[in-house]
C-alpha cells in the first residue's frame, strides 16, 4: 500500500479517510504513535533500551503527524490547531469534522429549502441544483429519498408547471428523479413553444 493510496479528507469523507489512513500506518509500521502513550522522558539514568525505544515513538508520532496533514485539504488543515501528538492531532480532527458536518448539514439544509427557480436558467438547471444540494446531504448521511426530492422538486417549479404537481399526485406510481427531469423538460420546451400543455401524456 502506497501513501497515495491514502484518501484526501476533504469534509465530506471523513469515515473512508481514516479506514484508509488505519490501512496505510500499520502495513507502513508506522504506527506505534497511534498505539501506545508517550513513553517518559529520557534521564542520565535511561538505558539503551529505552532510548532506542523512545526514539522509535518520536520518529513514529512525527511522520504520522506528517502522514495524517499531508492528507487533510489545505482549507480543512488550517482551522485545525496544531498537536505535538500525532494521536491527539487525529482526536481533533474528528472532533473537528463532526462540528463541519453539522454546519455543513445546515448549510445544505438551507439552500435546498430555499432555493427557488430564477425563471432565467430553466427548469434543467433548477433541478440539478436541488439534486446537487440533495447529494451533499447524502454524503453527510443525512438521506432523505428519492420520493421527497421529487416531491421538493414539484414543489419548486414556476407556476405555468404546477400542473405537473396536480399530475403527480393523481398517480399511483412515483416518478424517479430521471422521469421527473423528462417530462418536465419536455413539458417546460414545450410551454416555451407556446403549445397547448402536454401533461396528459404522463398519465
Amino acid at each position: 500500500m502506497q501513501l497515495s493510496d491514502v484518501k484526501t479528507l476533504n469534509g465530506s469523507n471523513f469515515d473512508d479517510w481514516k479506514e484508509s489512513l488505519s490501512m496505510y500506518l500499520p502495513i507502513a509500521q508506522l504506527d506505534l504513535a497511534l498505539r501506545v502513550d508517550a513513553p517518559a522522558e529520557l534521564t542520565n539514568e535511561s538505558t539503551v533500551i529505552e532510548k532506542t525505544y523512545h526514539e522509535k515513538w518520536q520518529n513514529s508520532n512525527r511522520v504520522c503527524l506528517m502522514v495524517i496533514k499531508y492528507n487533510i485539504d489545505k482549507s480543512i488543515r488550517q482551522g485545525i490547531p496544531d498537536k505535538e501528538s500525532a494521536k491527539e492531532f487525529l482526536q481533533t480532527v474528528a472532533e473537528k469534522f463532526k462540528k463541519f458536518v453539522k454546519a455543513q448539514k445546515s448549510h445544505y439544509l438551507y439552500l435546498l429549502e430555499h432555493s427557488q427557480y430564477d425563471g432565467v436558467s430553466g427548469v434543467r438547471k433548477q433541478i440539478m441544483t436541488l439534486i446537487s444540494y440533495f447529494n451533499k446531504l447524502k454524503y453527510f448521511d443525512l438521506d432523505l429519498r428519492e420520493s421527497f426530492l421529487v416531491w421538493f422538486i414539484l414543489e419548486s417549479l414556476p407556476p405555468q408547471l404546477k400542473i405537473l404537481k396536480t399530475s403527480y399526485n393523481f398517480q399511483q406510481g412515483e416518478w424517479t428523479v430521471d422521469q421527473l427531469i423528462v417530462i418536465v423538460c419536455q413539458e417546460d420546451e414545450s410551454m416555451r413553444k407556446g403549445n397547448t400543455p402536454s401533461v396528459n401524456y404522463v398519465f
